[in-house]
């Protein structure tokens, strides 16, 4: 075998590990009345694979939701609390590993319990609080919780490691014609009570009258002034028709600036009454920037979440200006495997 086969075979190697290979995994989602809550319909391929399960609207019932991963967020793999108690998501690579539910108690990583504030959007500056595993809070409207399993803030790595060197971590998001929204995660009793300390500062007409000032501040305060701002697209689109997927002039035209760009997309399809899947007819794309209080544990590139040819979801964060145009540039801005692969192949062959 000369050195290009060994160089090619050592590349198939290569990339067949960055990808985690290829499993087939179950591919369905149903309701659930009674115990035990599966299904085993359908499948998809993908190096990662998923199960969740969560309450319905109708009490006593739960919804069962399986399918595929590309580029997960969860660190860790196996089944944790997904953000609240009474929702699991279980992430497993293997063939048709995600055949049911199975939360090991002796497994969990979030033992420690913390008080945190918790209000709605309607009450924000009520008194009340609950137990989690970690405080959450919207400091745009005020809402707030607990939260449970891996600590959850969009576009970063989900585990225990968030915390490691913060006891809270901000990001303030803008995306589309919307207002700037800041949202923390935070580790320690009563953490999440800033809003409640800014609500508190001000009398009704004072905020009225300052209202519009201290929401713009909101996309300055405690971020990390150390990274470089990236020019980005700035829209929201919502369309019924698959074939209509560029965006206005207007929307395309509008810019924002930050630390990151982000992209983020759901598209649903429908099916015949033969079962057969037709085009996508609903599309959901949110393009704009983010600023954060830690540049660690962020997950640049792009993760997909997807359910065969029914349900998709990306959350894309990169950097370079107008990187967020669509899931492929966010993809391509932060890869690092062609430049490996450069390298690679110029050392080999020295």
């Amino acid at each position: 075998m000369n050195s290009s086969a060994h160089f090619l075979l050592f590349l198939t190697f290569f990339i067949f590990k960055i990808d985690g290979g290829r499993n087939e995994c179950y591919s369905c989602s149903g309701v659930c009345h009674n115990e035990p809550c599966n299904c085993q319909m359908g499948s998809c391929e993908s190096g990662q694979c998923f199960i969740e399960k969560k309450p319905t609207e109708i009490p006593g019932s739960m919804k069962i939701t399986k399918g595929c991963l590309r580029r997960t967020s969860r660190i860790h793999h196996g089944c944790e609390y997904d953000h609240f108690s009474d929702h699991i998501l279980c992430v497993c690579q293997g063939h048709y590993c995600n055949d049911k539910v199975v939360m090991n108690t002796t497994r969990q990583k979030y033992t420690r319990t913390v008080t945190c504030r918790e209000c709605s959007e309607k009450q924000p500056d009520c008194g009340s609080t609950c137990e989690g595993h970690w405080c959450h809070e919207d400091m745009s409207t005020g809402a707030s919780g607990c939260g449970y399993g891996p600590p959850a803030l969009p576009f970063y790595y989900r585990g225990p490691e968030l915390f490691y060197y913060r006891s809270k971590v901000c990001i303030t998001l803008s995306r589309g014609a919307g207002k700037p929204r800041r949202h923390c995660v935070c580790s320690t009793n009563m953490c999440n009570t800033v809003y409640n300390y800014q609500f508190n500062q001000y009398n009704i007409k004072d905020r009225e009258k300052e209202g519009s000032t201290r929401a713009r501040s909101l996309t300055l305060s405690a971020t990390d002034y150390t990274l470089p701002l990236q020019t980005c697209y700035n829209c929201e689109t919502n369309t019924q028709d698959a074939t209509s997927m560029s965006h206005t002039t207007n929307c395309r035209s509008n810019r924002c600036l930050g630390h990151y760009c982000t992209y983020a997309a759901q598209r649903h399809t429908s099916k015949s009454s033969m079962g057969r899947s037709n085009m996508v007819h609903a599309v959901s794309e949110l393009q704009g920037c983010m600023n954060v209080s830690d540049k660690s544990h962020i997950q640049l590139g792009c993760s997909k979440k997807w359910i065969s040819d029914e349900y998709e979801e990306i959350h894309c964060a990169c950097k370079g200006s107008l990187c967020n145009s669509d899931s492929l540039t966010a993809t391509a801005s932060q890869s690092t495997v062609p430049l490996l692969l450069i390298f690679l192949f110029s050392i080999y062959f020295l």
